[in-house]
């Protein structure tokens, strides 16, 4: 095999890790490739230089996945704009609720060390996120009635706002919690870390019911996996760590 040879097969590996619908198990070519990135250290030491000279790095890699690329910050293919998906307005308040509701996907559907380390999906709503954060901002505030001030800017930002507000035409508004929470799962969605479960009824016509996926799994290992539910329940919630869980969804 040539140089040129190398090179392609590097690139063409480097394609199919960038397409998240991809899977090693259903392609016999990714998988091929895969193989051969896992036992050649030669192939594999060049795809790893693409790798760096692109910003980005393997958090991992096996069969139902292929590589689950993060991007660094500066990386090119670093995704810096969510607002097809996040309507911020309030600045500060939209994002640590945001922020949250990321945090919160990740608590609902890997709640434990064995939950991350395990293969399988996990279904998830919109209604599910919202009432694990809520749960968790009356646990920050000793149970209280709570206009959110005493929950810190975290929790009380989301304690703040409407559960569910609606529309004329009876949909939900853009900014109450639990739309908040589904156009979060939407944008997963649309990086392939979770997709739409049609075997049961949604909990409203409005919102989706969906299931993570083995990437998406992945993702949440390099997080923390179960550190991210514990952060969930501390109290205020280290704004840090949401900072992290919001600018790198690994896509």
């Amino acid at each position: 095999m040539t140089a040129r040879d190398d090179a392609r097969d590097a690139g063409l590996l480097l394609r199919y890790a960038l397409t998240p619908t991809a899977s090693p198990a259903r392609l016999d070519e990714y998988g091929a490739l895969l193989d051969r990135y896992h036992t050649d250290p030669d192939f594999r030491s060049l795809v790893d230089e693409y790798l760096r000279a692109l910003g980005l790095w393997v958090q991992g890699s096996d069969r139902s996945t292929g590589p689950v690329l993060i991007a660094e910050p500066d990386s090119p293919l670093a995704v810096t704009d969510t607002s097809p998906w996040l309507r911020v307005q309030d600045e500060a308040a939209d994002r640590l609720i945001y922020g949250l509701a990321l945090a919160g996907v990740a608590a609902w559907c890997y709640p434990t060390a064995r939950a991350v380390g395990e293969p399988g999906t996990r279904r998830v709503t919109a209604v599910d996120v919202d009432r694990l954060i809520r749960e968790q901002a009356l646990t920050a505030g000793a149970g209280e009635a709570s206009t959110g001030e005493e929950l810190g800017p975290v929790w009380g930002a989301y304690a703040r706002r409407k559960q569910a507000a609606e529309t004329d035409g009876g949909r939900l508004k853009r900014n109450c919690t639990v739309r908040m929470c589904e156009d979060v799962l939407a944008m997963l969605g649309e990086f392939s870390l979770l997709v739409t479960d049609t075997s049961v009824s949604p909990p409203r016509p409005d919102l989706k019911v969906w299931r993570s996926t083995d990437r998406y799994r992945a993702l949440v290992a390099a997080s923390g996996g179960p550190l991210v539910r514990q952060t969930l329940v501390a109290s205020p919630a280290p704004v840090a760590f949401l900072a992290n869980e919001g600018s790198g969804e690994g896509v």
